[in-house]
């Protein structure tokens, strides 16, 4: 199947602000398969499977490509990658390191792969979202949520760790987006690095949010802010298109 979304949006401060906050809702949706509907992450990854082949099918079979179908593919994936994290530490009991470390091995060897086809692109490209753009980010998602859940753990009670390793994450994400904001040109490596450091960040801040409201309203809250922040945050170039569109509208009602 040919994984390849039509519209995908630009790399630059909205998409960042965006994806920090899929990361979140993400990490939320991916926990309540076991918290709410007492699944296996086994029988949750299935779900989400579907659901992804799904999307792609009704993206493939729609008459014009949406960004919206990108968000939803996000957070399938960031979904699964709890999943995947949670499968690896819970159901064949490992611990943090040796996942960590098999995960951090991978995703060299997939960013390697990306850095070979696509070594440099331009700071606001979107590397192309095949098959192997989101097997990449369910693996650096997964990776993400290893450090975090793991330095989540680290420091004492969470408690104490969680923030201890969301100040961690932010500050990481912080010094990566400065770094990538001075490069006018940059590598595909930079994309992906930056990606687990959002998903890390994601994983102790979304616990934490719903620690504090719950699971399910942190999860629709979360959502709602996201899907708000995408329609108003608008790139130029779809303000561009709804202007053309609105005027080529006034000038048939005349």
């Amino acid at each position: 199947m040919n994984m390849r979304l039509r519209t995908t949006p630009s790399v630059g401060p909205r998409y960042w602000t965006a994806l920090l906050i899929a990361s979140m809702c993400g990490t939320n949706l991916g926990d309540i398969f076991p918290d709410v509907l007492k699944v296996g992450a086994v029988v949750g990854l299935a779900i989400l499977a579907a659901l992804f082949a799904i999307l792609v099918l009704v993206e493939r079979f729609s008459k014009r490509g949406s960004e919206a179908f990108y968000w939803i593919a996000i957070l399938i994936v960031r979904a699964a990658a709890t999943n995947v994290a949670d499968f690896a530490i819970g159901g064949v009991h490992s611990r943090y390191g040796p996942v960590a470390a098999a995960l951090t091995a991978l995703f060299a060897i997939l960013v390697i792969v990306h850095r070979t086809f696509v070594p440099k692109i331009a700071a606001d490209a979107m590397p192309p979202t095949n098959g192997f753009y989101w097997f990449t980010m369910l693996t650096a998602g997964a990776l993400g949520t290893i450090i975090g859940d793991g330095l989540g753990h680290a420091f004492g009670p969470v408690t104490t760790s969680v923030p201890i390793s969301a100040g961690l994450a932010s500050l990481t994400v912080i010094a990566l987006l400065g770094a990538r904001a001075r490069l006018r040109w940059v590598s595909t490596t930079s994309y992906w690095i930056m990606i687990v450091a959002v998903r890390w960040w994601g994983t102790n801040v979304g616990d934490a949010v719903a620690f504090l409201i719950g699971l399910l309203v942190s999860a629709s809250i979360l959502g709602t802010v996201l899907a708000a922040l995408l329609m108003l945050w608008m790139p130029r170039v779809y303000e561009r298109e709804r202007q053309n569109a609105a005027t080529v509208r006034a000038g048939s009602k005349r």
